[in-house]
Protein backbone atom coordinates (compact mmCIF):
# COMPACT_ATOMS: atom_id res chain seq x y z
CA UNK A 1 0.00 0.00 0.00
CA UNK A 2 2.94 2.41 0.84
CA UNK A 3 4.53 1.98 -2.75
CA UNK A 4 0.84 2.69 -4.20
CA UNK A 5 0.24 5.63 -2.61
CA UNK A 6 4.43 6.57 -3.27
CA UNK A 7 3.84 5.51 -7.13
CA UNK A 8 0.36 7.42 -7.12
CA UNK A 9 1.71 10.36 -5.44
CA UNK A 10 4.92 10.90 -7.90
CA UNK A 11 2.25 10.33 -10.86
CA UNK A 12 0.22 13.02 -10.06
CA UNK A 13 3.37 15.56 -9.16
CA UNK A 14 4.67 14.74 -12.91
CA UNK A 15 0.97 15.00 -14.43
CA UNK A 16 0.80 17.98 -12.82
CA UNK A 17 3.76 19.15 -13.86
CA UNK A 18 3.40 18.51 -17.60
CA UNK A 19 0.09 20.21 -17.75
CA UNK A 20 1.37 22.88 -15.77
CA UNK A 21 4.08 23.08 -18.64
CA UNK A 22 1.62 22.51 -21.34
CA UNK A 23 -0.12 25.83 -20.20
CA UNK A 24 3.03 27.72 -19.62
CA UNK A 25 2.39 31.58 -20.96
CA UNK A 26 5.00 33.24 -22.84
CA UNK A 27 6.72 36.12 -21.41
CA UNK A 28 5.37 39.64 -23.31
CA UNK A 29 8.28 42.02 -23.82
CA UNK A 30 8.50 45.34 -22.26
CA UNK A 31 6.97 48.00 -22.46
CA UNK A 32 8.58 51.64 -23.31
CA UNK A 33 7.96 53.79 -20.51
CA UNK A 34 5.02 56.45 -21.06
CA UNK A 35 4.70 59.97 -20.09
CA UNK A 36 2.04 61.50 -18.27
CA UNK A 37 0.51 63.20 -20.86
CA UNK A 38 0.09 60.23 -22.90
CA UNK A 39 -2.97 59.16 -20.86
CA UNK A 40 -5.73 61.55 -21.54
CA UNK A 41 -7.11 63.36 -17.96
CA UNK A 42 -10.36 61.79 -18.56
CA UNK A 43 -9.67 58.64 -18.68
CA UNK A 44 -7.46 58.65 -15.55
CA UNK A 45 -9.82 60.36 -13.96
CA UNK A 46 -12.67 57.28 -14.64
CA UNK A 47 -9.20 55.19 -13.79
CA UNK A 48 -9.09 56.50 -10.29
CA UNK A 49 -12.77 56.23 -9.66
CA UNK A 50 -12.83 52.73 -10.77
CA UNK A 51 -9.82 51.90 -8.99
CA UNK A 52 -11.09 53.26 -5.58
CA UNK A 53 -14.10 50.61 -6.57
CA UNK A 54 -11.62 48.24 -6.23
CA UNK A 55 -10.01 49.50 -3.33
CA UNK A 56 -6.32 48.80 -5.28
CA UNK A 57 -4.84 50.96 -2.48
CA UNK A 58 -5.85 48.88 0.26
CA UNK A 59 -3.87 45.54 -0.99
CA UNK A 60 -1.14 47.11 -2.27
CA UNK A 61 0.33 49.47 0.33
CA UNK A 62 1.41 47.90 3.51
CA UNK A 63 1.17 50.32 6.45
CA UNK A 64 2.80 53.80 6.38
CA UNK A 65 4.33 52.50 3.10
CA UNK A 66 3.67 54.81 0.02
CA UNK A 67 0.84 54.25 -1.95
CA UNK A 68 0.29 51.34 -4.50
CA UNK A 69 3.99 49.92 -3.62
CA UNK A 70 3.14 46.81 -2.65
CA UNK A 71 4.53 45.19 0.87
CA UNK A 72 0.90 44.39 2.86
CA UNK A 73 0.89 41.26 4.26
CA UNK A 74 -2.44 39.19 3.52
CA UNK A 75 -2.76 35.62 5.50
CA UNK A 76 -4.01 32.28 4.15
CA UNK A 77 -4.89 29.24 5.02
CA UNK A 78 -1.62 28.28 3.38
CA UNK A 79 0.93 31.32 4.25
CA UNK A 80 0.84 34.79 3.81
CA UNK A 81 1.02 36.15 0.38
CA UNK A 82 2.60 39.91 0.28
CA UNK A 83 0.98 42.25 -2.22
CA UNK A 84 2.94 43.33 -5.02
CA UNK A 85 4.51 46.75 -6.02
CA UNK A 86 1.67 48.09 -8.97
CA UNK A 87 3.43 51.48 -8.97
CA UNK A 88 5.06 52.59 -12.67
CA UNK A 89 8.62 52.03 -11.41
CA UNK A 90 10.22 50.00 -14.36
CA UNK A 91 12.19 47.81 -11.94
CA UNK A 92 10.37 46.99 -9.00
CA UNK A 93 6.69 47.85 -10.23
CA UNK A 94 4.86 47.49 -13.61
CA UNK A 95 6.49 50.18 -15.33
CA UNK A 96 7.80 47.74 -18.31
CA UNK A 97 4.02 46.22 -18.55
CA UNK A 98 2.19 47.42 -21.96
CA UNK A 99 -1.61 47.78 -21.26
CA UNK A 100 -2.19 43.85 -22.63
CA UNK A 101 0.51 42.54 -20.15
CA UNK A 102 -1.83 44.52 -17.54
CA UNK A 103 -5.22 42.98 -19.08
CA UNK A 104 -3.22 39.36 -19.17
CA UNK A 105 -2.50 39.98 -15.20
CA UNK A 106 -6.44 41.40 -14.54
CA UNK A 107 -8.03 38.81 -16.54
CA UNK A 108 -6.14 35.10 -16.41
CA UNK A 109 -3.84 35.93 -13.45
CA UNK A 110 -0.64 36.41 -15.20
CA UNK A 111 2.24 38.88 -14.86
CA UNK A 112 4.16 39.70 -17.81
CA UNK A 113 7.08 37.25 -17.22
CA UNK A 114 4.33 34.53 -17.37
CA UNK A 115 4.07 33.36 -13.86
CA UNK A 116 0.90 32.49 -12.15
CA UNK A 117 0.23 35.09 -10.18
CA UNK A 118 -2.08 33.39 -6.71
CA UNK A 119 -5.83 34.03 -6.48
CA UNK A 120 -5.05 36.70 -3.50
CA UNK A 121 -5.02 38.56 -6.06
CA UNK A 122 -8.51 38.22 -6.90
CA UNK A 123 -8.64 37.96 -10.78
CA UNK A 124 -11.16 35.52 -10.71
CA UNK A 125 -13.36 38.29 -10.32
CA UNK A 126 -11.64 40.95 -12.36
CA UNK A 127 -11.71 38.75 -15.33
CA UNK A 128 -15.58 40.26 -15.73
CA UNK A 129 -14.17 43.85 -15.99
CA UNK A 130 -14.64 45.45 -19.12
CA UNK A 131 -11.53 46.45 -21.29
CA UNK A 132 -12.51 49.85 -21.28
CA UNK A 133 -12.52 49.59 -17.62
CA UNK A 134 -9.42 47.99 -17.34
CA UNK A 135 -7.64 50.90 -19.99
CA UNK A 136 -9.40 53.89 -17.29
CA UNK A 137 -7.40 51.40 -14.52
CA UNK A 138 -4.23 51.13 -16.67
CA UNK A 139 -3.94 54.79 -17.28
CA UNK A 140 -4.63 55.69 -13.43
CA UNK A 141 -1.83 53.50 -12.53
CA UNK A 142 0.80 54.61 -14.89
CA UNK A 143 0.18 57.91 -13.86
CA UNK A 144 1.02 57.17 -10.29
CA UNK A 145 4.52 58.22 -8.80
CA UNK A 146 7.03 55.48 -9.50
CA UNK A 147 8.16 54.13 -6.05
CA UNK A 148 11.11 51.45 -5.92
CA UNK A 149 10.35 48.70 -3.57
CA UNK A 150 11.38 44.97 -4.05
CA UNK A 151 8.42 42.55 -3.60
CA UNK A 152 8.39 41.26 -0.47
CA UNK A 153 8.99 37.07 -1.09
CA UNK A 154 5.97 35.23 -0.36
CA UNK A 155 5.62 32.96 2.85
CA UNK A 156 3.89 29.75 1.33
CA UNK A 157 3.97 26.33 2.61
CA UNK A 158 4.89 23.61 -0.01
CA UNK A 159 3.33 22.44 -2.35
CA UNK A 160 1.63 26.50 -2.10
CA UNK A 161 4.61 28.09 -3.62
CA UNK A 162 4.86 26.01 -6.66
CA UNK A 163 3.51 28.80 -9.00
CA UNK A 164 2.86 26.39 -11.83
CA UNK A 165 0.51 24.30 -10.20
CA UNK A 166 -1.65 27.29 -10.29
CA UNK A 167 -2.36 26.18 -13.84
CA UNK A 168 -4.44 22.97 -12.63
CA UNK A 169 -6.10 25.75 -9.93
CA UNK A 170 -7.44 28.05 -12.92
CA UNK A 171 -8.64 24.66 -14.62
CA UNK A 172 -10.77 23.97 -12.16
CA UNK A 173 -11.70 27.13 -10.59
CA UNK A 174 -11.43 30.13 -12.83
CA UNK A 175 -14.12 31.65 -15.44
CA UNK A 176 -12.52 34.00 -17.31
CA UNK A 177 -15.49 34.83 -19.20
CA UNK A 178 -16.80 38.31 -19.16
CA UNK A 179 -19.58 39.84 -17.09
CA UNK A 180 -22.69 39.11 -19.20
CA UNK A 181 -26.21 41.31 -18.67
CA UNK A 182 -29.53 40.39 -17.55
CA UNK A 183 -31.74 41.49 -20.49
CA UNK A 184 -34.81 41.07 -18.43
CA UNK A 185 -33.20 43.29 -16.00
CA UNK A 186 -33.07 47.13 -15.35
CA UNK A 187 -29.64 49.08 -16.64
CA UNK A 188 -29.25 49.97 -13.05
CA UNK A 189 -29.42 46.56 -11.90
CA UNK A 190 -26.79 45.43 -14.44
CA UNK A 191 -24.55 48.06 -13.32
CA UNK A 192 -24.79 46.84 -9.82
CA UNK A 193 -24.40 43.17 -10.47
CA UNK A 194 -21.33 44.25 -12.64
CA UNK A 195 -19.84 46.59 -10.40
CA UNK A 196 -20.54 43.92 -7.21
CA UNK A 197 -19.48 40.73 -9.53
CA UNK A 198 -16.33 42.61 -10.96
CA UNK A 199 -14.41 45.57 -9.63
CA UNK A 200 -16.19 45.10 -6.40
CA UNK A 201 -15.14 41.88 -5.88
CA UNK A 202 -17.48 41.39 -3.02
CA UNK A 203 -17.61 38.12 -3.40
CA UNK A 204 -13.78 37.78 -2.59
CA UNK A 205 -14.82 38.28 1.32
CA UNK A 206 -18.61 37.60 1.56
CA UNK A 207 -18.35 34.05 -0.03
CA UNK A 208 -17.73 31.08 1.95
CA UNK A 209 -14.24 29.22 -0.19
CA UNK A 210 -13.45 25.56 -0.53
CA UNK A 211 -10.10 23.50 0.29
CA UNK A 212 -8.28 25.01 -2.34
CA UNK A 213 -9.64 28.59 -1.51
CA UNK A 214 -11.58 28.89 -4.39
CA UNK A 215 -15.04 30.63 -4.15
CA UNK A 216 -17.37 28.56 -4.05
CA UNK A 217 -19.84 29.81 -6.97
CA UNK A 218 -23.05 28.12 -6.02
CA UNK A 219 -22.82 30.01 -2.57
CA UNK A 220 -22.44 33.32 -3.89
CA UNK A 221 -22.55 35.86 -1.27
CA UNK A 222 -23.21 33.26 1.35
CA UNK A 223 -21.00 34.57 3.75
CA UNK A 224 -17.46 34.12 4.12
CA UNK A 225 -14.20 35.48 6.25
CA UNK A 226 -11.50 38.03 6.13
CA UNK A 227 -8.27 38.73 7.69
CA UNK A 228 -10.27 37.18 10.31
CA UNK A 229 -13.35 38.58 10.21
CA UNK A 230 -16.40 36.80 9.45
CA UNK A 231 -17.60 38.81 6.59
CA UNK A 232 -21.99 38.18 6.32
CA UNK A 233 -23.68 36.26 3.74
CA UNK A 234 -25.71 39.02 1.80
CA UNK A 235 -29.10 39.09 0.12
CA UNK A 236 -30.91 35.93 1.00
CA UNK A 237 -28.35 34.75 2.82
CA UNK A 238 -27.98 37.89 5.67
CA UNK A 239 -27.96 36.51 9.24
CA UNK A 240 -28.95 39.88 10.63
CA UNK A 241 -32.31 39.86 12.37
CA UNK A 242 -33.45 43.37 10.45
CA UNK A 243 -33.39 42.99 6.64
CA UNK A 244 -31.68 45.58 4.88
CA UNK A 245 -33.89 48.47 3.16
CA UNK A 246 -32.75 51.08 0.31
CA UNK A 247 -32.05 53.74 2.46
CA UNK A 248 -30.54 51.87 5.20
CA UNK A 249 -28.25 50.03 2.65
CA UNK A 250 -27.16 53.29 0.65
CA UNK A 251 -26.44 54.82 3.99
CA UNK A 252 -24.52 52.36 5.33
CA UNK A 253 -22.23 51.86 1.94
CA UNK A 254 -21.41 55.47 2.03
CA UNK A 255 -21.44 56.47 5.81
CA UNK A 256 -20.67 53.31 6.96
CA UNK A 257 -23.07 53.15 9.79
CA UNK A 258 -27.72 52.93 9.42
CA UNK A 259 -28.56 52.75 12.54
CA UNK A 260 -29.75 49.16 12.46
CA UNK A 261 -26.84 46.93 11.37
CA UNK A 262 -23.81 48.11 13.26
CA UNK A 263 -20.82 50.72 12.35
CA UNK A 264 -18.70 49.17 9.12
CA UNK A 265 -15.34 47.38 10.81
CA UNK A 266 -12.39 45.54 9.96
CA UNK A 267 -11.99 45.26 6.55
CA UNK A 268 -15.09 46.66 5.70
CA UNK A 269 -13.54 50.41 6.73
CA UNK A 270 -11.73 50.40 3.85
CA UNK A 271 -14.89 49.56 1.66
CA UNK A 272 -16.87 52.26 2.65
CA UNK A 273 -14.18 55.04 2.24
CA UNK A 274 -13.69 54.08 -1.15
CA UNK A 275 -17.44 54.07 -1.97
CA UNK A 276 -18.13 57.39 -0.13
CA UNK A 277 -15.44 58.79 -3.11
CA UNK A 278 -17.61 56.95 -5.97
CA UNK A 279 -21.06 58.59 -7.90
CA UNK A 280 -23.95 58.00 -5.86
CA UNK A 281 -25.01 56.50 -8.80
CA UNK A 282 -22.81 54.14 -8.44
CA UNK A 283 -23.66 53.12 -5.09
CA UNK A 284 -26.92 53.19 -6.15
CA UNK A 285 -27.05 50.93 -8.93
CA UNK A 286 -24.74 48.32 -6.27
CA UNK A 287 -28.10 49.00 -3.70
CA UNK A 288 -30.56 47.69 -6.53
CA UNK A 289 -28.25 44.63 -7.51
CA UNK A 290 -27.99 43.85 -3.53
CA UNK A 291 -31.31 44.21 -2.38
CA UNK A 292 -33.09 42.10 -5.76
CA UNK A 293 -31.32 39.18 -3.59
CA UNK A 294 -32.95 39.57 -0.63
CA UNK A 295 -36.97 39.03 -0.13
CA UNK A 296 -39.05 42.62 0.66
CA UNK A 297 -38.67 44.36 3.68
CA UNK A 298 -42.04 44.25 5.97
CA UNK A 299 -41.37 47.29 8.15
CA UNK A 300 -43.86 46.74 10.11
CA UNK A 301 -42.26 43.76 11.98
CA UNK A 302 -38.96 45.61 11.36
CA UNK A 303 -39.88 48.21 14.09
CA UNK A 304 -41.12 45.09 15.88
CA UNK A 305 -37.50 43.99 16.24
CA UNK A 306 -36.56 46.59 16.43
CA UNK A 307 -38.50 47.78 19.56
CA UNK A 308 -37.84 44.23 21.22
CA UNK A 309 -33.75 44.68 20.36
CA UNK A 310 -33.89 47.82 22.30
CA UNK A 311 -35.56 46.75 25.12
CA UNK A 312 -33.35 43.54 25.28
CA UNK A 313 -30.61 46.09 25.23
CA UNK A 314 -32.03 48.19 28.10
CA UNK A 315 -32.50 45.39 30.20
CA UNK A 316 -29.13 44.04 30.28
CA UNK A 317 -28.31 43.57 34.11
CA UNK A 318 -31.13 44.49 35.34
CA UNK A 319 -31.75 40.79 36.14
CA UNK A 320 -29.72 37.89 38.27
CA UNK A 321 -27.83 35.69 35.64
CA UNK A 322 -26.80 32.78 37.68
CA UNK A 323 -23.49 31.56 38.38
CA UNK A 324 -20.59 31.03 36.45
CA UNK A 325 -19.47 32.44 32.98
CA UNK A 326 -22.60 34.36 32.35
CA UNK A 327 -22.45 35.93 35.87
CA UNK A 328 -18.93 36.78 35.26
CA UNK A 329 -19.30 37.93 31.94
CA UNK A 330 -22.04 40.63 33.09
CA UNK A 331 -19.67 42.08 35.56
CA UNK A 332 -17.12 42.40 32.97
CA UNK A 333 -20.05 44.14 30.84
CA UNK A 334 -21.00 46.21 33.62
CA UNK A 335 -17.78 47.77 34.20
CA UNK A 336 -16.74 47.86 30.52
CA UNK A 337 -19.48 48.03 28.45
CA UNK A 338 -22.82 49.10 30.44
CA UNK A 339 -22.26 52.78 29.84
CA UNK A 340 -22.74 52.97 26.08
CA UNK A 341 -24.44 49.63 26.07
CA UNK A 342 -27.11 49.40 27.92
CA UNK A 343 -28.14 53.06 28.62
CA UNK A 344 -29.27 53.88 25.23
CA UNK A 345 -25.78 55.86 24.06
CA UNK A 346 -25.10 53.12 22.05
CA UNK A 347 -25.45 53.49 18.06
CA UNK A 348 -27.05 50.20 17.27
CA UNK A 349 -29.10 47.51 19.39
CA UNK A 350 -26.24 45.08 20.11
CA UNK A 351 -28.91 42.36 19.03
CA UNK A 352 -28.77 43.54 15.74
CA UNK A 353 -25.63 44.42 15.33
CA UNK A 354 -23.19 41.91 12.58
CA UNK A 355 -20.72 40.75 15.44
CA UNK A 356 -23.12 39.45 17.91
CA UNK A 357 -25.16 37.07 15.13
CA UNK A 358 -22.25 36.00 13.24
CA UNK A 359 -21.48 32.41 13.29
CA UNK A 360 -18.02 32.84 15.63
CA UNK A 361 -17.09 35.24 17.95
CA UNK A 362 -13.85 36.55 15.93
CA UNK A 363 -15.98 39.93 14.78
CA UNK A 364 -16.72 40.89 18.60
CA UNK A 365 -13.59 40.00 19.73
CA UNK A 366 -11.40 42.35 17.47
CA UNK A 367 -14.15 45.36 17.96
CA UNK A 368 -13.36 44.50 22.28
CA UNK A 369 -9.52 43.99 21.19
CA UNK A 370 -8.57 46.64 18.63
CA UNK A 371 -11.78 49.16 19.10
CA UNK A 372 -13.36 50.78 15.80
CA UNK A 373 -11.73 53.42 13.75
CA UNK A 374 -15.07 54.41 12.11
CA UNK A 375 -15.26 55.02 7.94
CA UNK A 376 -14.76 58.89 7.62
CA UNK A 377 -18.65 59.22 6.92
CA UNK A 378 -19.13 58.33 10.40
CA UNK A 379 -15.92 59.60 12.45
CA UNK A 380 -18.79 59.90 15.63
CA UNK A 381 -18.99 56.56 15.81
CA UNK A 382 -15.85 54.99 17.00
CA UNK A 383 -15.54 52.69 19.89
CA UNK A 384 -12.30 52.36 22.26
CA UNK A 385 -10.39 49.03 22.51
CA UNK A 386 -10.44 47.52 26.05
CA UNK A 387 -7.67 45.19 27.24
CA UNK A 388 -9.29 42.23 28.72
CA UNK A 389 -7.36 39.30 29.74
CA UNK A 390 -8.05 35.99 27.57
CA UNK A 391 -10.84 34.24 30.64
CA UNK A 392 -12.82 37.79 31.05
CA UNK A 393 -12.76 38.14 27.02
CA UNK A 394 -14.41 34.80 27.02
CA UNK A 395 -16.79 35.33 29.64
CA UNK A 396 -18.12 38.60 28.12
CA UNK A 397 -18.42 37.17 24.29
CA UNK A 398 -20.23 34.18 26.24
CA UNK A 399 -22.74 36.58 28.39
CA UNK A 400 -23.26 38.77 25.40
CA UNK A 401 -24.03 36.55 22.63
CA UNK A 402 -26.52 34.48 25.16
CA UNK A 403 -28.12 37.81 26.55
CA UNK A 404 -28.65 39.53 23.50
CA UNK A 405 -29.07 37.08 20.54
CA UNK A 406 -31.33 33.88 20.88
CA UNK A 407 -28.25 31.77 18.77
CA UNK A 408 -26.43 29.05 19.73
CA UNK A 409 -23.41 29.80 22.12
CA UNK A 410 -20.17 29.88 20.33
CA UNK A 411 -17.71 27.08 20.50
CA UNK A 412 -13.89 27.65 21.42
CA UNK A 413 -13.55 30.55 22.42
CA UNK A 414 -10.02 30.09 24.00
CA UNK A 415 -9.16 29.43 20.58
CA UNK A 416 -10.58 32.04 18.29
CA UNK A 417 -9.31 34.37 21.49
CA UNK A 418 -5.84 33.29 20.63
CA UNK A 419 -6.81 33.41 16.24
CA UNK A 420 -7.96 37.16 17.19
CA UNK A 421 -5.03 38.54 19.60
CA UNK A 422 -2.25 36.75 16.64
CA UNK A 423 -4.13 38.66 13.77
CA UNK A 424 -3.46 42.06 15.60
Amino acid sequence: MRIFIAFAAALTVVAGGLFAYAHRHPELAPAPALPRANFAPDLVAKGEKLAGLGACVTCHTRPGGAPYAGGLKLPTPFGAIYATNITPHVDTGIGAWSENAFKRAMREGIDRRGRHLYPAFPYDHFAKTTDEDLRAIYAYLMTRKPVEQAPTPNELRFPFNIRPLLAGWNLLFHDPSPFRPDPTRSAAWNEGAYYVQALGHCGACHSPRNAFGAVKTDAHLAGGEAEGWHSPGLGAHAAAPVPWTKDSLLNYLIDGWDGRHGVAAGPMTAVVDHLAGQPESVVEAIVEYLLSLQPPADPKKTDDIVRAARAREYAAGATPVGDGPMARGEAVFARACANCHRQGGSATPLALGAAMNAPHAGNLLHVVLEGIKPPKGSPEKSMPRFALPDDQLADLATYMRTRFTDKPAWESLPEQIRAARSAK
